[in-house]
């Protein structure tokens, strides 16, 4: 009986609905079961947002504070504001960029990232802007580098979605270039993953 549930944060404009839709299609092709719920702050751009995804025989509507195995983050602040879902020894997957939200104070990374690796658990960084672009030519593919990545250096992650199933739910919202680069950028970020992998 797989158990396993995993947060998707970040702000409006990064493809979060868009990752936690792969995620929930690569469960499907698994034949695992899996509640998406997403809950959107600001609805503009910069807005706070948060995809809850429970993979389990009988998934929950509410992921519980301290029940998530790995959270996606695809901005630091954002990781900081929700990292209390995550379990002790659970995964975090940072990608290695700040939206300053205006007229706010803004800590540093330095100090965001080193009270998150202060609470137990397993933190991963990485610049998923700039491993985007090396692939495709934009940062606007950060979401699957990030995926790529958290495959790579999460195993309990990476044997409940797997890469092949992950790349075939690519397929469900690419095409033609669009598709060949992002499988090639999963695939390159999950090697770099690797390198740091369990």
């Amino acid at each position: 009986m797989i158990n396993y549930d995993i947060l998707v944060t970040g702000v409006g404009g990064q493809g979060l609905l868009t990752l936690g839709s792969i995620i929930g299609v690569a469960c499907s092709i698994r034949g695992l079961d899996a509640a998406v719920a997403e809950v959107h702050g600001m609805s503009q751009r910069g807005g706070s947002v948060v995809v809850y995804i429970r993979i389990r025989s009988e998934p929950g509507p509410v992921m519980p504070v301290g029940g998530a195995d790995h959270m996606l983050a695809l901005e630091l602040l954002e990781a900081a504001r929700y990292m209390h879902y995550v379990k002790r020894g659970g995964h975090i997957t940072i990608n290695d960029f700040t939206w300053p939200p205006p007229l706010a104070t803004y800590p540093s990374r330095e100090k965001l990232i080193s009270e998150m690796r202060a609470k137990g658990v397993k933190l991963s960084v990485v610049n998923a802007n700039d491993l985007s672009t090396k692939i495709t030519g934009s940062p606007i593919s950060a979401n699957i580098a990030l995926l790529g990545y958290a495959l790579g250096v999460d195993k309990s992650l990476r044997d409940i979605l797997t890469l092949e199933a992950v790349e075939v739910a690519l397929e469900e919202h690419f095409s033609g270039r669009a598709l060949e680069l992002n499988k090639n950028l999963l695939r390159v970020a999950f090697e770099e993953g690797l390198k740091l992998g369990e």
